[in-house]
């Protein structure tokens, strides 16, 4: 009976697990055809190594990752339906070949917006700006940096505490301390972190002269300098006339080396120049050449591109001050950025819009267009094209609700299109 007892429980056991491992499977089965479709991947590349702002606003939208340099070869920024960067101009070559032309490209408070663009377009990539108005930042470096320069304190502090006393070992670093009040300050470009200088050394009681090389193009200055500050009609009258000189202007082709040897011949012997906008805007072996003449007495940079100013020697010069890129920053306008980076990610994927009013705008009260492109390639709206002067306005008063429902729908109609485009790459890749 024990046999035969074992040989029947074999038998239903030969019965049983059939039934079980189709009920196994069809849990397997039901799971996988419920799987949550693969989430679009946001690639922040050498920026933002801590996304946790950026995924928890756009949680269930898009997956985002951060990846370094020595990352590039693993193949996720081929994989990215968008990419994060600071800039293009500052990729190695290795990393901008790995971006793709289907990809929506974010540069983040991009420097040179101009060198950005002009890269994008010979890479053929889709390139969007985004940036936040940075005058008041920009402002504030510019009057520590000047002032830092005539009241030698960069200097003094670096001597540390033992020679305390009036004046005592320090006497021959105090020489050539200069006061400020009474100073011709001279700052050249209309933008908005140029006015906000002008206002803060009214403060200071200097004379401000200001000089805009932009002046009578397509695209004008809507708001006039501070009252009390004087217009010059030529660079070469505000560089004879000023012991400060401050340059604004965006980079242009007509303003790439707006500071080289032919307009340093009528510097005024003895200022000092601060430029917190493009290095472009210098010639770097003439700005050289008149710091090691006396035709400058001093001068701070926000960043730096020529070799000439890598030299231990020139570095260590008292009389120059070089900043790694940092005038504009704040934990405020950082915060603004990355808000409006996260709109236009959150737009483009949800709703297939891109939206267009996301760079500075030199016209806010608080904003600032330094080194702000007028011809952005692919993808690239600016707030300049968007703004109009008040003649423009009054046309577009006129124009028929159906034209500017028209107009809005081609633009959605645009965007979904790349987008549509995108996600099938994006997928057979």
């Amino acid at each position: 009976m024990g046999k035969v007892q074992r040989a029947a429980a074999e038998r239903k056991r030969d019965r049983v697990k059939p039934v079980t491992a189709q009920v196994v499977n069809c849990e397997a089965n039901s799971s996988v055809g419920h799987e949550s479709p693969r989430l679009p991947l946001v690639v922040a590349l050498n920026c933002l190594p801590d996304c946790s702002m950026e995924s928890e606003a756009l949680k269930g939208v898009v997956k985002i990752e951060h990846v370094n340099l020595a990352q590039i070869a693993e193949g996720k920024i081929e994989a990215a339906a968008a990419v994060l960067l600071h800039s293009l101009a500052y990729l190695p070559r290795a990393a901008q070949r790995r971006l793709q032309p289907w990809q929506l490209i974010l540069t983040l408070s991009c420097v040179d917006k101009m060198v950005d663009s002009a890269l994008a377009n010979e890479l053929g990539l889709q390139l969007l700006h985004v940036d936040s108005g940075r005058a008041e930042e920009i402002a504030d470096t510019v009057m520590a940096l000047l002032l830092g320069l005539l009241r030698h304190t960069h200097v003094l502090a670096s001597h540390g505490y033992a020679s305390v006393g009036w004046l005592g070992t320090m006497h021959s670093s105090c020489r050539g301390m200069r006061r400020s009040k009474g100073m011709v300050i001279g700052i050249v470009g209309a933008t908005g972190s140029g006015r906000a200088v002008a206002s803060r050394s009214l403060a200071f009681r200097m004379k401000v002269l200001y000089f805009d090389p932009d002046e009578g193009k397509e695209i004008q200055r809507k708001r006039a300098f501070p009252a009390g500050t004087y217009k010059v009609n030529s660079l070469k009258e505000l560089l004879s006339s000023s012991d400060i000189v401050s340059l604004h202007c965006a980079l242009t082709n007509d303003t790439v080396q707006l500071l080289n040897a032919d307009s340093l011949q009528h510097i005024k012997r003895g200022a000092v120049v601060v430029n917190t906008s493009s290095s472009h805007l210098l010639d770097d072996c003439a700005m050289k050449e008149a710091l090691i003449n006396g035709t400058v007495a001093s001068c701070a940079l926000d960043g730096i591109e020529g070799p000439q100013w890598l030299e231990a020697w020139v570095r260590e010069m008292p009389n120059v001050l070089i900043l790694p890129r940092s005038a504009d920053y704040s934990e405020e306008v950082w915060a603004e950025i990355r808000s409006k980076a996260i709109s236009v990610l959150y737009s483009f994927f949800v709703d297939g819009v891109i939206p267009p009013n996301i760079a500075a705008n030199d016209d806010d009260d608080d904003d600032d267009d330094d080194g702000d492109d007028k011809q952005i390639q692919g993808l690239t709206w600016h707030e300049e094209e968007n703004k109009h002067n008040k003649s423009e306005k009054n046309k577009q008063s006129k124009r028929s609700a159906t034209d500017s429902n028209q107009g809005t729908t081609n633009q959605k109609g645009s965007a979904q299109e790349f987008r549509s485009k995108q996600q099938q790459l994006y997928y057979q890749a």
